[in-house]
């Protein structure tokens, strides 16, 4: 029981924050993909008259097939289920990006509410096991902290405009982006650990445009490279109605093995 709980603790980053190295109009695939599995986020819905958001997040439900990838093979750790929907937070109109993991023996959640209009982050709360991360974004501060069985630390950070906070949030905006042949863009995103708090500096941008077939379909994509100081990762983003359908993150702890999810299914 011990070794589980620091194995959890141990992971925080890798899981948690990791996956960030690592949307939003409903998906419409070249290929028909099947509805998936219900997950309730824990909010209470706005109401239907609550305007679009400017910036054209829609909800949306899709559930990955997560693996680890080296050269010893292929293993499947668990799934990924991401809910994008509109919620309140403080009583005021929010996005709720909700994520459930499952596999390994070990639950794992993680929920970022969104400004409804700008999409800037409100608050942030996320679980593996026993370790907890959590975060209320004011302004251009985060305060929160991190506790798990093996210590606690609390932050207080300043966060420049456009921070991503977590894996979920990135792939929301590599959907808004104008993706295309030459786009890139910078962005800085949020990095928390028992040990240090950062927010490190990343650059996107399109390398080349890719036919992937994964459980969901077979999809035309715009392949987006990430990099980070913690690493890289890539995206394959659907050129039309985009959601990530593959995502590609360096695991440099596991010696240079890779996160992979694959789209099993979405729903609008």
């Amino acid at each position: 029981m011990a070794h589980e709980r620091n194995r959890a603790g141990a992971r925080l980053v890798a899981i948690l924050i990791g996956c960030t190295i690592c949307a939003a109009s409903p998906a419409a695939a070249q290929n028909p993909i099947r509805d998936s599995a219900a997950h309730a986020p824990p909010v209470a819905p706005v109401p239907s008259a609550a305007p679009v958001a400017s910036a054209g997040l829609r909800s949306g439900q899709f559930t990955y097939q997560a693996t680890l990838e080296s050269g010893s093979g292929t293993t499947i750790i668990g799934t990924r289920t991401v809910t994008i929907s509109p919620a309140t937070y403080a009583g005021s109109p929010a996005w709720l990006l909700f994520e459930a993991r499952t596999g390994d023996g070990i639950g794992a959640s993680d929920s970022l509410f969104l400004d409804f209009t700008s999409l800037r982050p409100v608050h942030w709360s996320s679980t593996l096991g026993e370790a907890r991360v959590a975060a209320e974004f004011r302004s251009d501060t985060a305060f929160g902290g991190v506790t798990s069985p093996v210590g606690r630390r609390s932050m207080v950070l300043g966060m420049p405009d456009r921070t991503l906070v977590n894996a979920t949030m990135l792939e929301t905006m590599l959907r808004l982006a104008p993706l295309q042949t030459v786009w890139e863009d910078s962005t800085s995103m949020l990095s928390i650990a028992l040990g240090d708090n950062a927010v490190l500096p990343a650059r996107m941008s399109v390398i080349g445009d890719d036919r992937v077939r994964v459980p969901a379909g077979t999809f035309d994509c715009w392949v987006v490279s990430v990099h980070a100081d913690q690493g890289r990762g890539l995206y394959w983003v659907t050129k039309q109605n985009p959601i990530v359908v593959r995502s590609a993150v360096d695991v440099p702890t596991l010696g240079g093995a890779q996160l992979v999810n694959s789209l099993v299914s979405a729903t609008p």
